[in-house]
């Protein structure tokens, strides 16, 4: 059933809108509030260093559904890149390092470019996620994009509690949530607006609380903005034991990533015939599963 919907998702892509946006107390359908994927600003940040080997399986993957609504913001520029996303890398001046002051520097280019455009909804993912496309949109389609919304994943089972330097001489203790970057986070667009300066100045925010980019969207979103963090189950980081998200369940994910432990132990979605050899990120064999009918080249990432 689901992988009818993937191709119903591409058509909508051209066409008419795959989902009809209602809210969780009314059912009636405005039609101004139709989404479709061209409603999405989905922002991926990564770096040169991880151009190969993080951001060519997206590029063969999940990308092709959803092209023209994604954009690539890394340290570095790269022709094959540009190429491949046909104008949609987006070179920042941003350090290459995973420090916070990068962290945030990116994420401010993110939100800027994103008010640029016509979106009505801010996505924001890792070089690390799979997407599934038809499933953000179904996910999207359940909240007003006209109104004020923060959608994402806690990595944290309590509120963060910090001193807010940013009221200096004067500090107060505050608590928010935070959608983890790892797994994923939306924003709606009056949100973003409503944000302001804080946008153009996002870098500065976050080294005046000391905080990365995640966190200090959690901060902006739930201590200044006073919008809190909407937990979505299905959204998920490398930070989660990802064999408990098997064949049955693939469908229904929004994000889902990979890593490996300490101990070498790999952390990847439960799926049978994973050749981790020559396919290390998982993204081949999810996309494969999830839409047999578009993707490539199946038989090469399986084990036989």
């Amino acid at each position: 059933m689901f992988r009818y919907f993937g191709l119903l998702f591409l058509a909508s892509c051209h066409s008419s809108p795959l989902y009809k946006h209602t809210s969780e107390d009314d059912n009636t359908v405005d039609s101004q509030d139709l989404i479709t994927v061209n409603d999405i600003f989905i922002s991926v940040k990564t770096s040169g260093k991880f151009h190969q080997s993080r951001l060519s399986p997206i590029l063969d993957t999940w990308f092709t559904l959803a092209p023209s609504s994604t954009w690539i913001f890394s340290d570095t520029s790269d022709p094959d890149v540009t190429r491949r996303t046909e104008g949609h890398l987006i070179k920042t001046e941003c350090p290459s390092d995973h420090s916070r002051t990068s962290l945030c520097c990116k994420m401010e280019a993110e939100l800027t470019t994103f008010l640029t455009s016509d979106r009505s909804w801010f996505c924001h993912l890792d070089d690390d996620n799979y997407l599934n496309v038809p499933a953000l949109v179904k996910m999207l389609s359940s909240y007003s994009h006209k109104e004020e919304w923060y959608l994402g994943k806690a990595s944290i089972s309590a509120p963060l509690e910090m001193l807010d330097r940013s009221m200096l001489p004067e500090e107060r203790k505050v608590s928010f949530l935070f959608g983890t970057g790892g797994a994923g986070f939306c924003l709606s667009r009056p949100l973003v607006e409503r944000m302001g300066e804080l946008v153009n100045n996002f870098a500065m925010t976050g080294d005046t609380i000391r905080l990365p980019d995640d966190v200090t969207v959690g901060y902006i979103a739930e201590v200044l903005m006073g919008v809190p963090l909407t937990q979505v189950e299905t959204l998920h980081s490398h930070l989660e034991p990802l064999r408990r998200v098997d064949r049955d369940m693939l469908g229904e994910q929004i994000t889902l990533s990979y890593s490996t432990y300490e101990d070498g132990e790999k952390n990847h979605v439960s799926l049978k015939g994973i050749n981790l050899a020559i396919d290390p990120t998982t993204f081949y064999n999810i996309h494969c599963e999830l839409f047999p009918e578009v993707a490539k080249k199946c038989d090469l990432f399986s084990k036989s």
